[in-house]
């Protein structure tokens, strides 16, 4: 999986925003009902947006439609490697099987 930590996080410029992409696209009805029912804390879900915020671990993770992960206050690759472990094995039942 391939992370890209970008840009220093404005609110902490010790800490970054990692970028990395799920390979597949997510389904975002079935997105936002797995992390409800995973209790998602502070989740923000649009599915008419594409888009699904939620705290992980004093962490910010985002999630787009298109299968882009955005996780804010990271210090380093291997953090952000720990959190998309975490956050793939929570959507995994949220990829959308039509390749589109």
């Amino acid at each position: 999986m391939d992370i890209r930590l970008s840009r220093p996080c404005i609110d902490d410029p010790s800490r970054y925003i990692a970028e990395c992409h799920l390979g597949k696209r997510l389904d975002m009805e079935k997105l936002c009902e797995v992390l409800r029912c995973a209790g998602a804390k502070e989740l923000k879900c649009s599915i008419k947006l594409g888009v699904a915020r939620f705290e992980l671990e004093g962490r910010s993770v985002m999630l787009y439609q298109s299968g882009r992960v955005d996780i804010r206050k990271i210090r380093n690759t291997d953090e952000a490697q720990n959190v998309m472990e975490v956050v793939m094995s929570m959507v995994k039942d949220a990829f959308n099987d039509i390749s589109s």
